[in-house]
């Protein structure tokens, strides 16, 4: 039975391998907080930038451009340090990745050594290596890359909300209903995503251990002229892939360009309202008081805006990803789990020698062995 959604008993299963990285994980923390408020900083500084410094050097006629250069020259050291952060938290995410996955593989192998024949009887090779190779691939990507940017994520809009609101709350109320339309819009397009991603693993093991299996067993196909039956075999298992990888990527995909225009719909109301708010001397309202409409500010709130809806697609997006890398870490866990094979005692081999019929053991070389 397939499940529909993110599968939150395997999600705590592969959380559970990673608290032997809780330094680096902790490192990971600070170092997306710190990306995500020199992100959020840098936009709420393009205010100050414009009115504080580059709107009076327009009316001189001798401008001094040295508090201008100091003030860019603070500018890039925040860009620098959230360039630097994340750049950390990435590369560190890529080491956990790689360590989680070679614990996990020694585990699976070990595991196998311990099944038993019965399981291989009805498991193709080719379904049992697709859980070496895909399904591991697939939750190398989740740890390494969708789960630190689901962080970063919502990390960046919390610090790019409250930066918003300090800004303006009357745009904030634009911007957050426009959201709220994308986020109905992004539920249903998840939920059916997820579903085919699910349908899209298993499918693509059935047909991996299909062409192991006829790769193994072309010499018996050629003999009992089964070419006919086996292309059409594989032409259906193919297309079932197909059907399910289209799908899931078809929904996928359709969320990037709505996001996109839903965006780009929010910047030109952001924008006409800011701006009818700077002429008619609108009062402005922000969680610390009354201020004044001004071009660095409208300038500075519509580069948040496209900083608070952008983390909002990286989740829609990356939530699929989370989805078939739990689908695959089921069907590995699900190797794990298998009942071993019972022990009941070792076997030893010696040399034999018979003799009236009977076995013996002997000390020497006889090519017989019992």
């Amino acid at each position: 039975m397939l499940k529909q959604g993110m599968d939150w008993k395997t999600a705590k299963r592969i959380l559970s391998y990673l608290k032997r990285y809780q330094k680096q994980m902790a490192v990971v923390t600070v170092c997306i907080i710190l990306s995500a408020v020199a992100s959020a900083a840098s936009s709420v500084f393009i205010q100050t930038l414009i009115d504080g410094y580059i709107v009076p050097l327009l009316g001189q006629t001798s401008p001094v451009f040295g508090p201008l250069l100091k003030a860019l020259g603070v500018m890039a050291v925040v860009y620098l340090v959230g360039v630097l952060a994340t750049w950390i938290y990435n590369r560190t995410m890529v080491t956990i990745a790689q360590g989680t996955l070679k614990q996990i593989r020694d585990e699976m192998f070990a595991k196998m050594q311990d099944l038993p024949v019965s399981y291989f009887d009805t498991h193709t090779h080719g379904d049992i290596m697709s859980r070496y190779t895909n399904d591991t691939d697939t939750l190398r990507q989740m740890i390494a890359q969708s789960l630190a940017q689901l962080v970063s994520s919502v990390c960046t809009i919390a610090a790019v909300f409250c930066c918003m609101l300090y800004l303006s709350v009357y745009l904030t109320a634009i911007v957050v209903a426009v959201v709220a339309v994308s986020l109905f819009l992004i539920k249903g397009i998840v939920g059916k995503s997820g579903y085919y991603f699910i349908q899209q693993q298993m499918s693509l093991g059935d047909l991996n251990g299909y062409i192991e299996e006829m790769v193994h067993g072309q010499k018996v196909v050629k003999v009992f002229c089964h070419e006919r039956q086996a292309k059409e075999i594989f032409r259906e298992k193919n297309t079932a892939w197909e059907h399910s990888s289209a799908s899931a990527n078809g929904y996928a995909n359709t969320m990037m360009p709505m996001m996109n225009a839903l965006g780009y719909l929010q910047y030109v109301i952001v924008a006409v309202v800011g701006a009818w708010m700077a002429i008619d001397g609108v009062t402005n309202l922000s969680i610390f008081g009354v201020k004044t409409v001004t071009l660095g500010m409208i300038a500075s709130f519509l580069t948040l805006s496209r900083s608070f809806t952008s983390p909002i697609s990286q989740i829609s997006n990356q939530f699929n990803s989370v989805v078939m890398a739990l689908a695959g870490a089921a069907r590995i866990f699900a190797l794990m789990d298998e009942q071993p094979e019972e022990d009941l005692g070792r076997v030893t081999l010696v040399n034999a020698t018979e003799r009236n019929g009977v076995l013996e053991e002997t000390r020497e070389h006889t090519g017989t062995w019992a």
